[in-house]
């Protein structure tokens, strides 16, 4: 059942993470002024922190409050933990991925070289991260309206950000920027699995599935790659039922199953295949 301000209740729970994790940095950030403990706090708040960034990815796709200023205010305080302001997201992942994941000219996750040889994971991840902001410029320049609303609210996070780091330098640099590249490298980093490898020839064999119940839990369901590709504005407790119901019988078994980064593990990805 749906109500007025959380449309999906389970989005509470996320909501929840998200004010907790901000609550513990900024207590770091004011009371904490040992550089060890610093470090050490900040990387007890990781965990918390990489499942904020697999929930703003669902945020993105499917806004958490009907109340669209609360959005924006949650959105800031997913800034400060995951380093990917409001936005940027709709921009990079949005427009620059699901729109082009299998034209790998204008794909932001692209993983494969010019030459048409796939990356390595570390090397996709720095490349994306380094793309992140500046193809959001990119991007905007055939969207205003978003180009705007994200020049906007980086600006904000980016003052709220400089006034952290003016007040108090050190653990502003330790607690939260950072971890603010942590995750953004973290970000890119797991993005590689959901297709790195595999060559384009429709929509059932271009990524890969992770059913594994704790990854999905710990991700709010970012496994069913797939299925999000197909339905990208399905919320995200919805996505396992759809790709169980509609999609399970038609993927390729090896795209699916409890797990995606063995096969990448096992063997240096192939060189692209020519899209179908």
């Amino acid at each position: 059942m749906r109500n007025k301000l959380i449309p999906y209740p389970a989005d509470a729970w996320a909501v929840l993470l998200i004010v907790l994790t901000f609550a513990a940095q900024l207590s770091l950030y004011l009371f904490v002024d040992s550089v060890g403990w610093l470090v050490a706090g900040t990387l007890a708040l990781v965990p918390f922190c990489l499942s904020v960034v697999a929930y703003n990815h669902n945020h993105m796709h499917t806004r958490t409050f009907s109340f669209q200023p609360l959005n924006r205010l949650l959105e800031l305080l997913i800034f400060l933990e995951t380093g990917s302001s409001p936005f940027s997201g709709t921009l990079n992942h949005i427009v620059g991925h699901h729109a082009s994941y299998d034209q790998p000219e204008l794909d932001t996750l692209n993983w494969r070289r010019r030459d048409g040889t796939a990356m390595g994971r570390h090397e996709f991840a720095a490349r994306c991260l380094l793309w992140h902001y500046p193809s959001c410029f990119v991007l905007g320049r055939k969207n205003p309206r978003l180009r705007t609303e994200f020049l906007v609210y980086l600006a904000l996070g980016v003052a709220c950000l400089a006034g952290l780091i003016l007040y108090r330098p050190i653990p502003a640099l330790i607690v939260f920027v950072a971890n603010m590249l942590l995750m953004l490298y973290a970000l890119k980093w797991s993005a590689y699995a959901h297709h790195a490898g595999l060559p384009y020839g429709d929509d059932y064999t271009a990524s890969r599935t992770h059913t594994g119940r704790f990854y999905n839990w710990f991700t709010w369901n970012a496994g069913y790659h797939a299925a999000h590709h197909f339905k990208q504005a399905l919320h995200w407790t919805l996505l396992p039922e759809y790709h169980q119901g509609t999609l399970a019988s038609k993927i390729p078994a090896e795209l699916q199953g409890p797990g995606w980064g063995e096969e990448i593990k096992r063997r240096k990805p192939t060189p692209a295949a020519q899209r179908g």
